[in-house]
């Protein structure tokens, strides 16, 4: 009787050992500073892409621009990291380090013509480190991520396809708008130059 009340016991111990630790693994996974911003922590599966989730750029970044694609009524939102752009008033290099993130909306016609976001469904960010030098895409590597941040994929084939067509602008098809941005202080407003949107 004695043997069987002295296995019971340690069973219950190991039992409560394992409990504990599930659950201490399931409250250092939980982030109340990430579910405040509206914004999931980086996932484990996000790790390996080069280019991060800046879950902070609603706060951190500065709003540039916003791009109507009429053809296929999305609305993209374009924010920077705010030393890049402090770097960009002396120099009209985009800078190493650089992190440019996208909102894409669906959209309805509003007053004018210009397009009323609705709803976002996504979002690219685009980041500029020296040294990376992917082949048709100078320094820039691409990530796309969920609206809850999670990563969608991070295959840059896509993107290098898009981009090279402003490989005289650095790669970036708000090159002008990001300038103007900067002289102004002021977000900039301009129409896609090709007639459908990619990135949706």
């Amino acid at each position: 009787m004695k043997l069987t009340t002295w296995i019971s016991g340690l069973l219950l111990f190991v039992v409560s050992i394992g409990i504990a630790i599930a659950f201490s693994h399931f409250t250092a996974s939980y982030s109340p500073l990430a579910a405040d911003v509206g914004f999931s922590q980086t996932p484990a599966s996000a790790a390996a892409s080069p280019v991060q989730f800046p879950s902070n750029y609603r706060q951190q970044f500065r709003h540039y621009a916003t791009v109507d694609c009429p053809n296929s009524g999305v609305v993209r939102q374009m924010y920077i990291d705010r030393p890049s752009l402090e770097s960009l008033k002396a120099s009209e290099a985009v800078p190493s380090g650089t992190v440019i993130v996208m909102e894409t909306h669906s959209a309805r016609r509003g007053d004018g013509d210009r397009l009323v976001p609705t709803q976002l469904n996504n979002l690219f960010v685009r980041e500029k480190r020296q040294g990376w030098n992917i082949s048709n895409s100078g320094e820039w590597q691409s990530a796309w991520y969920s609206p809850s941040g999670s990563l969608v994929s991070d295959h840059q084939n896509s993107c290098i396809g898009c981009h090279i067509q402003v490989r005289d602008r650095d790669y970036l098809f708000t090159l002008p708008a990001l300038q103007m941005a900067v002289r102004t202080g002021q977000p900039q407003y301009q129409e896609t130059e090709f007639g459908t949107s990619v990135c949706r």
